[in-house]
């Protein structure tokens, strides 16, 4: 039995789906009314991936309480008033008026058994056993509603034994994702012989302060006679330090977390590694008897027991040769770490990454099923401690748990992530991306239409993978990575120098995004742009040379398609820059152009002598003299040097990418080695070009973040219907609505948000006859207000995907018989049907 859907309805930041109310062709369905049914507001409905599901979303967005909400969902346990969502209009205090959150669970693949427990729990047909899937819904905390397959619907059914029902579900659990294995513990609590409540850091300074204590009453402890003189002092300390109250919140948290790193522990050496609490017991007996050969011979059969039982290089591919072990210090065993090098590391000295890890490995190796129905993992943010390739590797460890090897069985992974790096990019399929609307929209699920496939991610994550998609609040897309390089270099050697916002990048705020070549800049900035109603902030850089220029035409036109893919604002030829110190001869055609001859010469001596080996004798003939004699308005510094290379009595040749870096290397050298007054006056000439560049850069970056900041059509037609409504809250003539569908087309521009806005305006001026006798009244004046609401929607509803129908796994179960009162489900009056969206 699957998990398929997760209906949320009224909770934390879910609220109802606002578009699906909206949609001009969505079809109302049995589960969705309120008030006795009079009432709609759709669930936001969330599909999971029967294996894993990677939930995204930017911070607010709902991602948490969507996996509270599966828990909420499955258990009926921990569902408290103050869950529902606060800007819900049904959000009350008022007696009789106070509700409780919704949830709905749809599931799938039932097997005969799972059939046959349903059917036991709930008034089915004779064709139960048929029966693959079913939805249930969580009414006022412990109410059910169960709806299950009438042919190409859904038909509901009576719960006759809740009990049953609850059991039918599958289990939650969750790997701690802020418990690490500890980096010692005490022998005496893995031997079972004390509970680690005896052991807490607390229960020990207290022992010791008692100590002190006693130690301080000098002579009391000289003889029996002493004792027995000052035992009502010695009593009075006892019963201080056993009464102490001085344990504040923060320590008390500290020993719940140690006690469940201690318990993680445990599960490692005598869960997974399988080591008796009977050799742990004489290990601690051998410690306090010094038997030293014997303790080394216990610790190497339960270093070699973990090795076995672990294998951890298979799923930590950073170091094939890691190796965890233990050592004993006192009376605790004392985990290291011995690595490639060979070298044995405390937990201490290693990164957290590590720890952790290795906490969610434990915790996938000891993992138990409580059932026979196979459970569902929930895990929020694992990737806070794991470095790129951690996280990477965590996505093996969800994939061994969704097809585990042997007789493990299946568990279906529901995650919660901020990080690009825990995305399957082979699995596409699997991520939802949710978004936190404005006012009372709440949560939804982000199915927009587009060509660009990754904008939902930029925007959930704020960031994303810079080789393939745009992360920053500005991308700057440039021809190739050569680019990259010269100017991110660039950048970060002037703000070493001090220089200001305006003159340099700052490249935690802007993306600098390589195409591959001048020709793929146009498909790039259109991925990157898509059809979406929020676009991101993207601004081009271009050579001005025969390709560069086709490219900004391509831009402005949209090649075959004829649409503005980029203004030309927000693009930057290298040629448009002005007060660039040039050589003779020189134009401005490439960012190589900015680059002064003398620190190019240099520059092709490293590369040539990093990169090959190459004496600088065999670029002597290389000067700036000489690069010079090629330069013409056709040809930049970089070409004139590859043909001044090509003429060698041994021709060389030179790749863009290694030469930005000599570049770089060369300005570094000669500004950093040097006082203020020595510095190279052509490396300070090469800052000051790249000034000039970053200005005209920062410059577009600003209008395009500008733009992206500017009101929606969406926004402002939403204030002009606010305002309508306040001001003819019971009715309206047609002229008062022409007047406002006036003020509307005046906001409209030539997007395609607006274009589905006057189509919406067209049909409603049909639909009540606006433009005919216009001094009367609008007709049916409340289901007019509500139609203007498709304004503020329009926009998105037409980005939309088809919505996709709520499916009956198999259409050719139909039920030979139905639950008494069924007949009144199914049967709705016609005005309340609309139209499936697909």
């Amino acid at each position: 039995m699957i998990l398929k859907t997760v209906f949320v309805r009224f909770y934390k930041s879910f609220n109802y789906d606002y578009l699906r109310k909206f949609h001009p062709s969505a079809k109302r369905r049995d589960w969705e009314g309120l008030g006795g049914g009079s009432l709609w507001y759709p669930y936001v409905a969330v599909s999971l991936d029967p294996h894993v599901t990677t939930i995204v979303g930017a911070n607010e967005s709902g991602k948490s309480h969507l996996l509270s909400a599966i828990e909420k969902g499955i258990t009926g346990e921990g569902i408290e008033r103050s869950d529902f969502c606060r800007y819900s209009q049904f959000f009350a205090v008022e007696r009789d008026k106070m509700r409780w959150p919704d949830f709905g669970l749809e599931w799938t693949d039932l097997d005969e058994e799972d059939a046959k427990s349903l059917a036991e729990a709930c008034e089915l047909p004779r064709s139960a056993h048929k029966v693959k899937q079913f939805i249930v819904f969580r009414n006022e905390r412990s109410s059910f509603e169960v709806f299950i397959p009438d042919g190409d619907g859904f038909v509901k059914c009576e719960v006759k034994e809740p009990a049953k029902l609850q059991a039918l579900f599958p289990a939650t659990f969750r790997i701690d994702a802020d418990i690490g294995l500890p980096e010692n513990v005490p022998i005496r609590f893995l031997a079972g012989l004390d509970n680690p409540h005896k052991l807490d850091q607390v229960g020990r300074r207290r022992r010791f302060q008692l100590a002190e204590g006693l130690y301080d009453g000098a002579g009391w402890f000289e003889s029996a006679e002493s004792i027995t003189k000052a035992a009502a002092a010695i009593a009075a300390k006892f019963k201080f330090f056993s009464q102490a109250t001085d344990i504040s919140d923060e320590q008390v948290k500290g020993e719940t977390r140690r006690n469940k790193e201690l318990e993680l522990a445990r599960k490692l050496i005598c869960g997974i590694a399988k080591v008796d609490p009977q050799a742990l017991r004489e290990l601690y007996d051998a410690l306090r008897d010094e038997k030293d050969a014997y303790v080394n011979g216990i610790i190497q059969e339960i270093n070699n027991a973990l090795d076995v039982a672990l294998n951890f290089p298979r799923w930590w591919v950073q170091d094939r040769d890691f190796h965890l072990m233990v050592s004993p210090r006192e009376f605790d065993l004392v985990f290291t770490i011995r690595d490639r090098t060979g070298t044995e590391y405390s937990f201490g000295e290693r990164s957290s990454g590590l720890k952790y890890f290795l906490s969610y490995y434990i915790q996938y190796l000891g993992y138990q099923p409580e059932g026979r129905t196979p459970e569902i993992l929930l895990m929020d943010e694992p990737d806070a401690y794991l470095s790129s390739q951690g996280q990477q590797d965590l996505l093996k460890l969800f994939d061994a748990f969704a097809h585990p090897e042997g007789s493990r069985p299946p568990v279906q992974v529901v995650y919660v992530t901020h990080s690009p790096f825990l995305i399957d990019k082979n699995h596409a399929e699997r991520i939802r991306v949710l978004e936190k609307g404005v006012s009372d929209e709440g949560t939804r699920v982000v199915r927009d239409v587009s060509k660009n496939h990754y904008e939902p991610l930029r925007s959930a994550f704020g960031a994303f993978v810079g080789e393939t998609t745009f992360i920053g609040n500005c991308n700057l897309v440039v021809e190739g990575p050569a680019d990259q390089m010269l100017l991110a270099g660039a950048a970060a050697l002037l703000r070493a120098e001090g220089t200001g916002e305006r003159e340099t990048l700052d490249l935690n705020h802007i993306t600098i995004v390589p195409a591959g070549s001048a020709s793929h800049v146009p498909y790039i900035v259109y991925l990157a742009r898509g059809r979406d109603i929020v676009k991101p902030a993207v601004i081009v850089l271009l050579d001005s040379d025969k390709e560069g220029n086709k490219a900004v035409k391509d831009l402005r036109r949209g090649g075959a398609r004829q649409q503005v893919i980029l203004d030309s604002k927000l693009i930057l030829q290298v040629g448009d820059l002005e007060e660039i110190d040039l050589a003779d001869n020189q134009h401005l055609l490439e960012t190589e152009d900015l680059v002064p001859l003398s620190i190019c010469v240099e520059a092709v001596s490293v590369y040539f002598a990093e990169v090959y080996g190459v004496d600088e004798n065999a670029v002597q003939e290389i000067t700036a003299d000489s690069i010079s004699k090629h330069l013409n308005e056709n040809t930049s510094v970089f070409k004139a040097i590859e043909a001044e290379l090509a003429g060698l009595e041994e021709p060389l040749h030179i790749e863009k990418m290694g030469f930005a870096r000599a570049v770089l290397s060369v300005v570094n050298r000669r500004i950093v080695s040097a006082n203020d007054q020595d510095k190279d006056p052509d490396a300070l000439a090469f800052l000051q070009n790249m000034r000039v560049l970053f200005a005209a850069l920062t410059l577009r970056q600003r209008q395009a973040e500008r733009d992206t900041k500017v009101d929606r059509v969406s926004q402002k037609i939403e204030r002009l219907k606010s305002a309508f409504a306040n001001d003819h809250s019971t009715s309206a003539s047609r002229e008062q609505v022409l007047l406002l569908f006036e003020e509307v087309d005046a906001v409209l521009d030539s997007s395609d948000e607006s274009n589905a806005i006057r189509l919406i305006v067209h049909q409603i001026k049909q639909e009540y006859q606006i433009e005919e006798d216009v001094t009367e009244p609008v007709a049916r004046y409340d289901d007019f207000l509500q139609r203007l609401d498709h304004l503020r929607y329009a926009g998105r509803l037409a980005t939309q995907e088809p919505e996709p129908a709520q499916e009956v796994d198999d259409p050719s179960v139909v039920l030979d018989s139905k639950p008494t009162g069924n007949n009144e489900q199914k049967k709705r009056p016609e005005a309340a049907t609309v139209e499936n969206t697909e």
